[in-house]
């Protein structure tokens, strides 16, 4: 990712003489390569998911006990998930920023972690989750495709736009878990040619995983290779978010 210099940072704190941290709102100070406090950039750190978690679909297990999740059908058209974080506290403050502004500033920092766990690692192209036109032009943005173009600058895979929304629906955070395949059933197709690549669904948040199932279900009838899921947060216990 290109970092600012030194001048340009001189710049920025002579038009910009405060700056507040994205997660906690407290003064912070300014420097535009790290948009959080000190604070908050160490409290990340203890939301990092733990090693306790399925090495599958990342969720949270008990004991070592077999994960509930991928038993019931989780991550359906789905090879792997990656996440650096549970989908709380601070975490969750910059996942809601990418929503409402100021959008690359939060992006940033989750872009950086999300590329981290996919090192090393073969893909042929990203694929952001598609907003309908008529969302896209509410919000101005689709935040998905701004974490994929800057996780695309640190790994040089390419972003794909290879799906598309076919009609606007309910938002997903509004709805129990149980009404959220069928609220995304058929809401997604094909916008380009798949057939025989590795990708990487790219999205901010999994909590019941039905959009990514279903995203998933229509990248392999395209004919792709494999389907992996990589999104900044992954929420446990009943957390609302988008996915």
């Amino acid at each position: 990712m290109m970092r600012v210099s030194a001048l340009g940072q001189a710049l920025v704190r002579l038009i910009y003489p405060q700056a507040r941290c994205l997660c906690c709102d407290e003064p912070r100070q300014i420097d535009v390569n790290r948009p959080l406090c000190g604070a908050c950039e160490a409290a990340l750190q203890d939301l990092l998911v733990g090693e306790d978690a399925c090495g599958h679909c990342l969720s949270p297990r008990a004991g070592g006990q077999p994960c509930a999740y991928c038993a019931g059908g989780g991550m359906l058209g789905l090879d792997q998930a990656f996440a650096p974080y549970v989908y709380r506290e601070q975490a969750r403050q910059l996942i809601l920023r990418l929503k409402f502004g100021p959008v690359e500033l939060a992006a940033q920092p989750l872009a950086r972690e999300m590329a981290l766990q996919i090192s090393g690692i073969r893909f042929d192209a990203l694929v952001p989750m598609p907003l309908h036109s008529s969302r896209l032009r509410e919000r101005g943005m689709n935040q998905s495709q701004v974490l994929a173009r800057l996780i695309s600058l640190q790994t040089g895979y390419p972003v794909l736009e290879a799906l598309r929304k076919t009609r606007k629906i309910r938002r997903q955070s509004t709805l129990p878990a149980a009404a959220r395949a069928a609220n995304v059933k058929g809401a997604l197709a094909l916008a380009g040619e798949v057939k025989g690549l590795q990708l990487l669904l790219v999205d901010d948040v999994r909590t019941t995983g039905a959009t990514a199932r279903e995203a998933a279900g229509v990248l392999r009838a395209g004919g792709a290779a494999g389907v992996c899921l990589l999104t900044a947060a992954v929420a446990t216990g009943g957390q609302h978010g988008a996915a």
